[in-house]
C-alpha cells in the first residue's frame, strides 16, 4: 500500500489513503470520494499530517479514495459551487435571523458533487443549532454541516488589513491549518516588553508573523552574550543588559553604571 494524506476542505479532516497508481505530490489538489460525498482535497506530507492529530482520522475508519487529480474541468465545476455556496449563504443568514440564534455567518462551501453544504460561523459560545440544521436540510435538499470557527479563522473569512499595511496573512496566501503562535516568540524577539497591543492582530490573538523571522533571532541570540554575562569591553568589564539582535550589538553596563553599545563580530 502506499499511502498518503489528503485534507478535506469542508471540514479540514485528514485522511490517510492509498494512492494507488497516481502520481501525485504535496500540495496537490485531488478529488476525493468519502463515504459522504465527492469533494476538493489537497495532499499533505506525512510529517505534516501526523502534527494535526486533532484533525488525523485513523486509518481503520478511512474509507474514502482518490479519484484524480483535479483538472481544468474539475476546476470550472468548482468555481460554479463557490458561486452558489455564496447564493445559499444569502439565504441560510435569513433563516439564522429567523431562529434568532447568537451566530454570525461567514462562509459557505459546496462539495464537488454539490450534495453537502457547509456554512462556518463564529460565535461567542456554544449553539444549539439542532432545529436549524433541520430546517436548513429541509431547504437546500442536501447534508448540512454547521462548522464554528474561532478568532483567527474569523479574520481570515472577512478579511482585512494588518498593522503593516498588507492585507491580512491568514487571507492572502496562508493555508491550512493556522500555525500555533506562542509569546515565547515574542520574548524570543524583545518585542514581548513592548506591550500586548504591538504583538496582537485584528482577530485579537497574536500576530502569525512572529513566527516568520523566528529561526533567525533564535540563532542570533545563541551567537551573542548572553543577557547578563560578564564581557570584556574596550572600557573595563561590563554587564550584557539587553542584546539588539538586529543590529549584531549588545548593551552593556559597566562598573560606574554607564551603559556602552558593543559591536558583535
Amino acid at each position: 500500500m502506499s499511502e498518503i494524506f489528503v485534507k478535506t476542505r469542508s471540514d479540514g479532516k485528514i485522511y490517510p489513503v492509498d494512492k494507488g497508481n497516481l502520481e501525485v505530490v504535496a500540495g496537490d489538489q485531488v478529488l476525493f470520494d468519502s463515504d459522504q460525498c465527492q469533494e476538493i482535497a489537497r495532499v499533505m506530507l506525512s510529517s505534516e499530517a501526523k502534527k494535526e492529530t486533532d484533525s488525523l482520522v485513523p486509518a481503520s475508519q478511512t474509507t474514502g479514495v482518490i479519484v484524480r487529480r483535479l483538472n481544468e474541468r474539475d476546476l470550472e465545476i468548482d468555481e460554479k459551487r463557490k458561486v452558489e455556496a455564496r447564493e445559499n449563504l444569502d439565504r441560510c443568514k435569513q433563516i439564522v435571523a429567523k431562529h434568532d440564534l447568537p451566530m454570525e455567518l461567514l462562509d459557505a462551501d459546496i462539495s464537488y458533487d454539490g450534495k453537502k453544504l457547509t456554512f462556518y460561523f463564529s460565535a461567542p459560545g456554544r449553539v444549539d443549532f439542532r432545529s436549524l440544521v433541520s430546517e436548513l436540510a429541509a431547504n437546500f435538499q442536501k447534508l448540512i454541516r454547521l462548522q464554528q470557527v474561532g478568532a483567527r479563522d474569523r479574520a481570515r473569512f472577512v478579511g482585512g488589513v494588518g498593522r503593516c499595511g498588507q492585507g491580512f496573512c491568514c487571507k492572502r496566501f496562508l493555508k491550512g491549518e493556522l500555525d500555533v503562535v506562542s509569546i515565547d516568540m515574542a520574548y524570543d524577539q524583545n518585542l514581548a516588553q513592548m506591550g500586548s497591543n504591538r504583538v496582537t492582530g485584528a482577530c485579537g490573538k497574536l500576530m502569525c508573523c512572529l513566527k516568520y523571522e523566528l529561526d533567525f533571532y533564535k540563532k542570533q541570540k545563541k551567537a551573542l552574550p548572553a543577557v547578563g554575562s560578564k564581557i570584556k569591553t574596550a572600557k573595563g568589564m561590563g554587564t550584557v543588559v539587553h542584546q539588539c539582535i538586529v543590529k549584531n550589538i549588545v548593551k552593556v553596563e559597566l562598573e560606574d553604571r554607564t551603559i556602552l553599545e558593543v559591536d558583535c563580530p
